[in-house]
């Protein structure tokens, strides 16, 4: 999944939507011809893959696509889809709903077969011991991730991928990380979310369903960049429910621009994916500066706050953390009963101090069970994104 989303490899990106489009250039003299209609879930590949959809139409999908006019082969294609629609004979209507049944019925075998794999890969892994992972060459880590993506499981891939990435980074405490992680992949085999083994859902789909409207304060952000996929995620408050949600932008060329604007509070419907505390954004009625944003009074209740987001989705990393007059005592921040966390120290906390001049400040950061990552901060209740 990761190789086809290098921008390198793309060409005449856009998308007129619910259409979707591009040149994918593989190991062929002729690049491939991609296409995805997301409001009918068809796609069109003229790679030789015989799996629905294809890698490539699935690695279209996580691209952030510019606006554009269809070339003349995305309009024959959406042209014969069409014609084909519109025969509603009992026959026509039966095909379709047996090659969808069909398609369905591929992927659920396909993805079961990668569970299994999984199973025996933590097997592997438990019996060897983890601390045979740093002697572990980098082709194995990559065969069992490419087999995970072929077995349209993405999601797990990218899990074990963070698992290596542990490993080859070491450190103080990575066998305690990688042993977490692997509980988490246990558990996966069991429970087997969608969200989490890498099945998408439309965003079309998605704002179909019901959403939320609040004022949403957007207050934390985390921008990475893998070498090929730019991310942007925020973590935005709703200050009538007391919510928490996050919005995600993928780009593969240029920076993404956030799905809310960041640091103001806006008022807006989003819609959240299912089984996810992700949501896409509906309608947007308006943003200004925030209001102030009452931040929890001691670091145990903030992370007491955590529970209900712990128990809907065990394998989040990154949790939203605030906390009221806090001061900075050494590498942390001690709350006014005492109690402190670790900060990290970065230009985050940099800011903050520079903001504050020392004095006590309301903090609201990514806590990831280590270390809080600092983004934002108030002092007599004006708010200042840091981060």
């Amino acid at each position: 999944m990761r190789t086809r989303a290098v921008p390198t490899r793309w060409q005449g990106l856009g998308k007129a939507l619910p259409v979707l489009w591009g040149l994918y250039t593989g190991s062929g003299s002729v690049p491939y011809r991609v296409c995805v209609d997301l409001a009918a879930g068809s796609a069109k590949c003229t790679c030789p893959s015989r799996k629905f959809p294809c890698k490539h139409a699935v690695g279209l999908q996580e691209l952030d696509l510019p606006d554009a006019l269809p070339p003349e082969w995305v309009e024959e294609w959406t042209a014969r889809r069409a014609t084909r629609e519109l025969d509603a004979s009992p026959e026509a209507v039966a095909r379709r709903v047996r090659a969808r049944e069909k398609t369905a019925a591929n992927r659920a075998a396909a993805m079961s077969s990668g569970i299994d794999g999984l199973r025996d890969w933590l097997l592997d892994v438990t019996s060897a011991g983890i601390a045979s992972l740093p002697g572990r060459p980098a082709s194995w880590w990559q065969a069992f991730t490419a087999r995970m993506i072929d077995a349209q499981v993405p999601g797990v891939a990218a899990a074990v991928t963070e698992i290596h990435e542990i490993v080859a980074r070491s450190g103080p405490s990575w066998t305690s990380d990688v042993a977490d992680r692997l509980g988490g992949l246990h558990l996966l085999c069991a429970v087997q979310p969608r969200s989490r083994l890498g099945v998408t859902v439309p965003e079309e789909t998605v704002r179909s369903g019901p959403g939320w409207s609040d004022r949403w304060v957007a207050l934390l952000r985390l921008d990475t960049d893998d070498g090929r996929v730019r991310t942007v995620r925020q973590w935005c408050w709703g200050r009538q429910t007391g919510r928490w949600v996050v919005a995600i932008r993928h780009s593969a060329v240029g920076a993404p621009v956030p799905l809310l604007p960041h640091g103001l509070e806006s008022s807006a419907e989003v819609h959240p994916y299912p089984g996810s505390d992700r949501v896409a954004l509906g309608e947007l009625a308006g943003s200004r500066a925030p209001d102030p944003v009452p931040a929890p009074p001691s670091w145990r209740t903030s992370l007491a706050s955590l529970e209900p987001m712990l128990l809907a989705d065990p394998w989040q990393r990154l949790f939203p953390l605030g906390c009221a007059s806090v001061r900075l005592c050494g590498s942390s921040l001690a709350d006014p009963s005492g109690h402190a966390l670790p900060v990290r120290d970065d230009t985050g906390l940099d800011m903050a101090l520079a903001l504050t001049g020392g004095e006590p400040f309301d903090a609201w950061g990514l806590w990831d069970g280590h270390v809080l990552r600092l983004g934002a901060i108030a002092v007599d209740g004006r708010l200042e994104v840091v981060a």
